[in-house]
């Protein structure tokens, strides 16, 4: 092991033993969303914890009298932790205080919300997920701006792990992108399927990313593993302007339905990186429903 890698394990040792206590007076604080299936203390993500380190993110933490030991280390043990993608800083808020900040993915950015850590003109530690998309107060002359959701919580939004698609839908602000698509998203989405495709599509991943393609409107991802693709589609519905609603499904293999292909190149704007680089067998969906339908094997993406 080198002296870089050694000098490093021991700084992120040290930051994790002096973390600062809770602060108990902070009105914001709810007790932690999390239960034995959202974290697996048996793993840690020791790059993610260099990331934030190197980041200043534990330093500024200390000084703010935020503990990130409580709020911001669990992320280290998620599985599938969507943070690690993020883009962590040490900035200013409005009132000149000095800020944490986790911005998601460009691809991402504007549907899914940029998360802040600070400390108001009273001493409170507060958090603000912050987003631009669907827009409002907006005209032709201002444009789009950020606007703050309702997010009391001091925990990362993503930390918890729905346990129901109802409550995923609300989290990833699916039912938002499904009103501005013009449909219900419990009546498209969720009624047509098993009680064993609810949960397939639970352990899927959910995305809204505009596109050129949709207007620059929002596009609604659902990406299994990639590993698994050629059994279990990505998903996607949107509009361009002409066709009110599209539903495309994509398999790494040919099937019955799927004769048509096509391939996304690594970097592409405005798409999910786990489709980039493969060829996609695909057919447009005119049902509009969630392909799966029903799952034998419930465990499947375990």
């Amino acid at each position: 092991m080198t002296y870089k890698k050694v000098f490093l394990l021991f700084r992120i040792t040290i930051l994790m033993i002096t973390f600062c206590a809770p602060n108990p007076g902070n009105s914001m604080d709810i007790k932690p969303p999390l239960n034995n299936s959202d974290v697996d203390t048996g793993v840690i993500d020791k790059e993610m914890l260099a990331v934030l380190s190197a980041a200043g993110i534990f330093e500024q933490a200390r000084k703010m009298g935020f503990d990130a030991s409580k709020y911001l280390v669990p992320l280290a043990h998620l599985p599938n932790n969507p943070y690690r993608r993020y883009r962590w800083s040490i900035g200013y808020n409005t009132n000149d205080s000095i800020m944490i900040s986790a911005l998601p993915t460009e691809e991402e950015v504007g549907w899914t919300p940029w998360e802040r850590w600070y400390r108001d003109s009273k001493g409170i530690i507060r958090k603000e997920s912050w987003v631009l998309y669907p827009s409002k107060n907006t005209s032709v002359n201002s444009g789009a701006h950020w606007y703050k959701l309702e997010d009391e919580s001091l925990y990362p939004r993503y930390l918890h792990t729905p346990k129901s698609l109802e409550e995923l839908f609300k989290v990833y602000r699916i039912d938002e992108a499904a009103n501005i698509l013009g449909f219900d998203a419990s009546k498209v989405l969720i009624e047509p399927l098993s009680a064993s495709a609810k949960n397939y599509y639970l352990q899927c991943r959910w995305v809204v990313i505009p596109h050129i393609l949709a207007a620059d409107g929002p596009v609604i991802y659902i990406l299994p593993p990639m590993h698994q693709s050629d059994q279990y589609p990505w998903e996607s519905w949107y509009t361009d302007g002409k066709t009110k609603l599209i539903h495309h499904v994509h398999y790494t293999q040919p099937n019955q339905r799927a004769t048509k292909s096509w391939k996304e190149f690594s970097g592409a704007p405005q798409r999910p990186p786990e489709i980039f680089g493969v060829v996609w067998y695909w057919f447009d969906d005119k049902a509009l429903q969630p392909t799966i339908k029903d799952v034998s094997n419930a465990r499947f993406l375990k």
